[in-house]
């Protein structure tokens, strides 16, 4: 039997205890409370190396690398479209 090198977002999704949505809603949002991901073709795929360190880093942050620095904080990105009109005031 061989090992598995990567898992797919499915099982990322079981792993985490989230629905499968969740988990490509983050993607897309660029979230940083999952995993590191890459894409190959159309598929997401999160290695599973990485995914242990990650959950390491998780449950123990104390003790991971410090030349591994945590994810940046999720960054709130313009919306796209057309802008809000406020009332600024005039009635």
């Amino acid at each position: 039997m061989t090992q598995k090198d990567f898992f797919t977002v499915e099982e990322i999704a079981e792993l985490l205890r989230v629905t499968v949505s969740s988990v490509r809603n983050r993607l897309s949002r660029g979230d940083p409370t999952l995993p590191p991901s890459l894409r190959v073709g159309g598929r997401r795929l999160f290695p599973v190396a990485a995914y242990q360190k990650w959950i390491k880093h998780m449950v123990e942050p104390q003790d991971c690398d410090q030349a591994s620095s945590p994810p940046p904080p999720f960054q709130h990105q313009q919306r796209r479209g057309r802008p809000r009109h406020t009332s600024g005031g005039l009635a």
